[in-house]
Formats: C-alpha cells, structure tokens, sequence
C-alpha cells in the first residue's frame, strides 16, 4: 500500500526545504526571535539597575539636626530601622543652622552635614546643607534625602518630639508563625514544615502550570494547521493540474503519494517551528541570565515546583512517550483531513474552497476546548476520546496527569485508527477522482461515488 513512500517523501521535503525562502525565513524568524526578549530583558534590567529604588548610602559620618520644635530629639532612633549604609550615623541636636556650621568647623569634621526641618502647613520640609570644608560628594548627599522618604513614618514620629522610650515600643518586630489546622494541635508551623509550604505552594502552582500547557499544546496543533494544512492540500493538487499523477501512479501508490507529501510538508513545518522555539527559548535563557538576581524569589518557587514533578505525578516516562505518540499522531490525522481536501479537488480554486473541511473542524474543536477543556481539575472525558479534540488536549493531559493512563491509551488508539482510516481514504479519493471530469464534487458525493452509489 505505501510502495515507494520514502522517494515521495524525500522529493518533496527536498523541494520544500531547498528554497532560499525557506531556509532565509527559518533563520532570520529564529535570529528575530532570540534577540526580541535579550533586548526586553536587558532594557528592563538597565532600567532597573539605574533606577533610585535601591537605596545608596550618603556617607555622611555625622548629622547636625535643627528642628526648632523638637529641639531635643533623638534621631539616633533612625539607626533602628536597620537600613543598610544608615546604620552607623550619629545625630547631634543644634538650635541654628549657623551653629552646627561652627561646631563641625571647630571640630575639624569633613563627613559631616547639617539637617534643617522645619514645618510649613502641616508638612514636614527638610532642607540639607554641606559645609565648607565638606569631603562628601554632592551626589552621595542627596541619597540621605531618598533615606528620609523611605523612613518617613518614623522620621516624621522622631520630629514630632515622641518619647524615646515610646518610639522603641514602637520600633519593635513582631514574631509570627502561620499554622494549619494539623500543625496548629502539633506545635508546628508551615515555616518550619518546609514540606507542607512547598506542597500548598505547589498546589496553586499546578492547577495554572495544567492549563498553560494545555493551552501551548492547543496552539501548536493549531498553529502547524492553519500554516501548512493549505501547503498539504496545494502539494496533492499540484500532480492533477500539472498531468503528473497519469505517470507517478504507475509507480506509486496513491496511498504512498498523498502519506508521502503530507508527512513532507508537515516534517519541513515543524523543523520550521522548532528552529524558532530554540531561538525564542534560547532568547528567554539568554535574557534571564542578563536580568540577573531580580527574579531570585521567583525563581526559588518555580525550582521547588520542577523538582516535585516527580512527587506530582508530571512528565513521567510512559506518560511522555503516549504524549508524544498523541501529538504525531493528532497533527498527521488533521493532515490528512486536508489530503483528503486535496484529493477531491481538480483545480488549485476547488482546493481553496475544499480547504474549509478541516478549517471548520480545527476551529470547533478549539472553540470546544476552549470552553470546556480549559478546566483543569475535572475535565470532559470527551474531550479525550472525541479524535478532533483529543488530537489537542491528550498530549498535555497525560502528561500533566489530568487523565489516566488507560484513558490516554484508547484516546491514543482513536487517533492512530482515524489518521490511518483518512489516510487510505485520501489515497482512494485521489485514485478515483484522478481521471474524474467533471463538475466540482463535494466529499459526499465522493465517498458515495467510491460507494458505487
């Protein structure tokens, strides 16, 4: 039935890869494709290094505060708040501008500055002066003003005159533990049953991890389709417009001709797509090298959910290889849909018209899973049997774990029967309507003719 399959399909690979077309666009996508998020990554992370949020330390050894109305106020309390480079400060109380100027030139200080606060319609305003004789840059001074924002609860507390005593109840860190119902009776709480944490994290991380590789699975059956379902059904055409078939089925089967240039044109699709995801996921590698220690939280909870894959029942062997089996086999079922397009069309016009066959089947089974197979936690067994829907969400859900493997296998067995099943038709249709003239015929009236009917 497939005699000479593998010289149908060489030719036509060779054909659909050898072209300058071809091969410019494979590379110069995936070149787009790694640079885009290296030049998001490396913006965002430019950004974000240069940016004030990250606070600098001023260098000033000594602060001279006037506040006329706390002239007696501690400000050494600021040294509390434990912000890093404003740990180490000493705070002098002074009644004039002027006479903290005279005392750190008496004393021959040069890291030491003047902070005047005065308050106008119930703000505070702070203003900082350098002296003369100052070592300290102007750049650096101005980060004691960032400091001042980001303490300015308790700056405006210590300027208000509160007790000392008071401001230190204040200052004061509070213990916490969070319990559940269990570790409550046991004494044990989830920050010290680091097992239990990573389990309830991993619980909210897996119902959104299930459904985004559902919805990648949905998009690269979709997406391999809608590109090179036409390609397919344009390549089984061609033979018929040029007089071609009249020879090459001497030697081949139509079977062999329509499973040949099918397989080829979506082998040289996915080499195609697969050239671009390595640059795209080479890109995001690549960007989240250069963004560096930003996403270290982050990416301390992704870790602790990717080595509890196993714990979790995801991406085991058996499970993998069924999901790959369903995936070939989905893409080469709805291939031969368009074959099948391709094989009751006379003309190139037909076959565009034709192509609505698989057209409208792929988008109501995407709509379908759109629906009802985007719910994770209990979803439509249907959806896994039904060959046009589970040729998108069988490959994610076993290996995900939402199904079981013995629905897995007979969704899998559906498929493989379907694809072979509209394989041998589209080699019949191809046969039979090969030297049909006539007007256009639709695939009814062509199962009915190879009927007899």
């Amino acid at each position: 039935m497939f005699k000479n399959f593998d010289k149908v399909f060489k030719f036509t690979f060779r054909n659909q890869t050898s072209t300058k077309g071809y091969k410019r666009g494979t590379f110069l996508t995936a070149f787009i494709l790694f640079i885009i998020p290296v030049a998001i990554f490396s913006i965002v992370g430019y950004v974000l290094k240069n940016d004030d949020d990250e606070l600098k330390s001023c260098g000033a050894e000594r602060v001279y505060v006037v506040d006329p109305e706390a002239p007696n106020a501690d400000f050494n309390i600021l040294n509390v708040t434990g912000v890093e480079g404003y740990t180490d400060i000493q705070y002098s109380n002074a009644e004039t501008v002027d006479e903290a100027l005279e005392t750190i030139e008496s004393r021959g200080e040069k890291k030491s500055i003047v902070l005047q606060i005065k308050k106008e319609d119930g703000r505070l305003q702070s203003r900082i002066i350098l002296p003369d004789a100052c070592e300290l840059e102007k750049d650096d001074v101005k980060n004691y003003n960032d400091f001042i924002d980001e303490s300015g609860n308790v700056f405006a507390l210590i300027a208000s005159g509160i007790d000392m005593g008071d401001m230190t109840e204040m200052m004061k860190q509070t213990d916490y533990s969070v319990y559940d119902a269990d570790g409550f009776k046991d004494g044990t709480d989830l920050y010290t049953d680091a097992g239990k944490l990573n389990e309830q994290q991993n619980a909210k991380i897996l119902p959104v991890f299930n459904m985004i590789l559902t919805y990648i699975c949905v998009i690269f059956i979709y997406m391999i389709i809608i590109m090179y379902g036409n390609s397919i059904l344009q390549n089984i055409v061609l033979e018929k417009s040029s007089k071609l078939m009249d020879t090459m089925l001497i030697s081949v089967s139509p079977q062999a001709l329509v499973f040949g240039k099918m397989l080829a044109v979506l082998t040289s699709g996915i080499l195609q797509l697969l050239v671009w995801i390595a640059g795209l996921v080479g890109g995001v590698v690549a960007g989240l090298k250069i963004f560096g220690t930003m996403l270290s939280g982050a990416d301390t909870v992704v870790m602790t959910f990717v080595k509890s894959f196993a714990d979790l029942g995801l991406f085991k062997p058996v499970n993998v290889i069924v999901g790959i089996l369903a995936l070939i086999f989905g893409i080469i079922m709805y291939a031969s849909l368009s074959a099948v397009a391709g094989a009751i069309s006379g003309t190139r016009e037909e076959a565009a018209s034709n192509q609505s066959l698989f057209i409208m089947l792929l988008l109501f089974s995407f709509y379908a899973i759109l629906f009802k197979g985007m719910n994770t936690t209990n979803p439509a067994l249907w959806l896994y049997l039904v060959p046009f829907t589970s040729a998108m969400v069988l490959p994610s859900g076993i290996c995900s774990g939402i199904i079981s493997t013995g629905v897995a296998a007979a969704g899998l067995g559906i498929l493989v029967v379907c694809s072979l099943g509209l394989i041998i038709l589209a080699g019949k249709l191809y046969k039979m309507m090969s030297l049909y003239k006539g007007n256009k015929v639709s695939l009814g009236k062509a199962i009915k003719m190879l009927a007899g009917k």
